[in-house]
């Protein structure tokens, strides 16, 4: 089976999504599938993905980085031309995807969306609805899919509000082999940190990711553990922001920005973390870093925000606190710290449900499934 896989970014900082593909890419070219990447200008390609990559070169926005070539729809008909018998296409808001679905329509190529957004104040049914029926035509391309997959229950009804299609969940994976437990000392050493205890962020410096809670609520932790080290792993644009910020709170010996973290040094880095600590206030679909973290048996805490409720089990799997309250999610991080059984007992469940439900063998499987749905069809 020869697939394409369309996502608007596919540098290996661009988040979740790029990362998405890139493990589905690899997952389907173990299981003897023709593999294709259709994205943007390449600029930090991943190390290690088995696919062919079809760069659609022209004028990107300079605020969302989609491109915005008049010439998109001709260059892509050429990559598609029939060469597909599925086309995936990856984030249901971005220009790149949809043009290709809308391509796929015409061309009779079976095509399937992957959905992996949840935006602000997902609850208020409607606004969205209202705001839908204003895009009619994106309304027409999603409605000629052949299949739309969520990665939560949170994406799914998300995307209701734009499609009366029905969605299957499907979650994003993690590697179970890639990410594993390593001894914490080890894994330092590695690394290269020495704080105790050591708090971890990975992720996009944005936004809607909370870090700036994250940094308030170390004002509060570091009154019970003078020694503690906040690791901040990502780039982003409020990297100035945030690191003013830590300066003004006088935590400068308590908070440590690495940057991009290169993808062999992570499962590192998340070994030498005491507690993982994802603080999104808003708008997220998932939280991939959530399973990096879980599959390395390190205890995390979270926000009760979109489909993360849903990773974490209601709390089963992890430590929730609600969004936006730095003084919450401190104490949330003292009584993991406090606990070392705590710790443990939720480490543990973690990465045992990371490997029965969250494993990109299997998640890859039951994509597969929807791909032979499809092709019947």
């Amino acid at each position: 089976m020869k697939v394409a896989l369309v996502v608007e970014w596919f540098n290996r900082d661009a988040g979740g999504v790029a990362y998405h593909v890139s493990e589905l890419a690899n997952v389907f070219s173990k299981n003897g599938m023709d593999v294709t990447v259709i994205t943007n200008k390449v600029e930090r390609p991943f190390s290690n993905v088995n696919a062919d990559i079809l760069e659609v070169e022209g004028v990107t926005d300079p605020l969302f980085g989609t491109n915005i070539s008049p010439a998109v729809k001709k260059k892509l008909k050429g990559f598609l031309n029939d060469n597909f018998d599925v086309v995936h296409a990856h984030h249901a808001f971005s220009r790149l995807p949809l043009a290709t679905l809308s391509l796929a329509y015409k061309q009779n190529i079976p095509s399937v969306l992957t959905t992996h957004t949840v935006s602000f104040f997902p609850d208020y049914e409607y606004f969205w609805n209202f705001i839908s029926y204003g895009y009619p035509r994106y309304r027409m391309v999603i409605s000629k899919v052949n299949k739309i997959i969520a990665v939560s229950e949170a994406a799914k009804k998300f995307i209701s509000y734009f499609t009366q299609k029905d969605a299957v969940v499907i979650p994003n994976g993690v590697s179970i082999k890639k990410f594993h437990p390593v001894d914490k000392y080890l894994a330092r050493e590695k690394v290269g940190l020495d704080g105790d205890p050591i708090i971890l962020y990975v992720g996009r410096l944005v936004p809607k990711k909370g870090v700036d809670v994250l940094i308030r609520s170390m004002k509060e932790v570091v009154e019970s553990y003078p020694h503690a080290l906040l690791v901040i792993a990502g780039s982003g644009k409020m990297m100035p922001l945030l690191k003013t910020l830590v300066r003004i709170a006088g935590l400068e010996k308590n908070v440590l920005f690495l940057g991009f973290v290169e993808e062999n040094l992570l499962p590192y880095l998340y070994n030498s973390a005491d507690v993982f600590a994802l603080p999104s206030i808003t708008a997220e679909s998932f939280g991939i870093v959530l399973l990096e973290a879980m599959a390395s048996g390190v205890p995390v805490i979270s926000t009760r925000v979109g489909g993360i409720e849903e990773v974490l089990g209601g709390g089963k799997y992890g430590y929730l606190v609600e969004p936006n309250n730095s003084s919450e999610l401190a104490r949330g991080i003292i009584e993991l710290l406090d606990d070392k059984n705590l710790r443990e007992d939720i480490a543990k469940k973690g990465r045992e449900r990371v490997e029965k439900e969250y494993s990109w063998d299997n998640v890859g499987k039951r994509v597969m499934e929807v791909y032979e749905e499809v092709e019947k069809k």
